[in-house]
């Protein structure tokens, strides 16, 4: 096969690359050229979470449109769940409204962090679920106008289960794909 023209002048432009003396990048550059890199593999723990609370309040409140928590919607009523709520015991129905809360939240959380900033997160990730679970209770407690003490402790359990599930899942998913 014979060689054209154009691939003898990039073998001649590679000749001469290779045959030039090294040069090395000015320190200053190679330490700025460092930082960020650390800078993104080691992302600063406030805002992983800062990220993260974005996230799921901003889910939070988009759920608010859907399904009522403590008497506090951003929708119209909806009969559906009033009978949903009547045909549902009442443990199992705060269990699934805590879930149903924070799950989608959750779940774009696990989309949103990149994965430095899940490798951050880490085991504290479910410190940060019991945490979140709680203060989201007490927000929309004292914001809504219904709570009952039967419904406070599963709503919660099950808000700490939506966040593992939905951020788990999409985790193992991301880990599946790649």
């Amino acid at each position: 096969m014979k060689e054209t023209n154009i691939e003898q002048q990039l073998m001649h432009e590679f000749a001469e690359f290779i045959e030039t003396d090294p040069v090395a990048p000015d320190e200053q550059l190679s330490e700025s050229i460092l930082n960020l890199v650390e800078k993104d593999l080691r992302p600063a723990r406030w805002k992983v979470y800062s990220k993260f609370t974005l996230v799921e309040v901003a889910a939070g409140l988009a759920t608010l449109t859907i399904c009522p928590q403590f008497g506090l919607a951003f929708g119209q009523h909806y009969e559906f769940l009033d009978a949903f709520q009547t045909a549902t015991p009442s443990l199992a129905f705060y269990l699934l409204c805590g879930l149903f809360f924070v799950i989608f939240g959750a779940a774009l959380s696990g989309l949103v962090l990149s994965r430095d900033e899940i490798r951050i997160v880490g085991n504290t990730k479910y410190l940060y679920f019991a945490a979140y679970s709680f203060l989201a209770y007490f927000c929309l407690v004292s914001l809504g106008s219904e709570a009952l003490a039967a419904g406070t402790l599963t709503w919660i359990l099950g808000a700490m289960l939506g966040n593992v599930i939905g951020f788990e899942t999409i985790i193992r998913l991301r880990q599946t794909a790649s």
